[in-house]
């Protein structure tokens, strides 16, 4: 489970069922417009290589975000 601050704090940051951060797989782009995520905050527990793997996904869609 997600650290349980960051819905309180976060407001519009949708939430998964697992009580993570929800993303668009693709992009890794959450409910919030310039915000991304990745790894343990969107999957929970899991292997560096997963977490990695989330971090490419969600810098390609930072980088094709920020170029229209």
């Amino acid at each position: 489970m997600a650290n349980p601050l960051i819905p309180s704090t976060t407001p519009g940051l949708q939430q998964s069922k697992n009580g993570g951060v929800s993303i668009d797989p693709v992009t890794g782009q959450t409910s919030l417009k310039s915000v991304f995520a990745g790894g343990d905050i969107v999957r929970g527990a899991a292997t560096v290589i997963l977490a990695m793997g989330d971090g490419r996904t969600a810098s390609k869609g930072m980088h094709q975000f920020m170029m229209g």
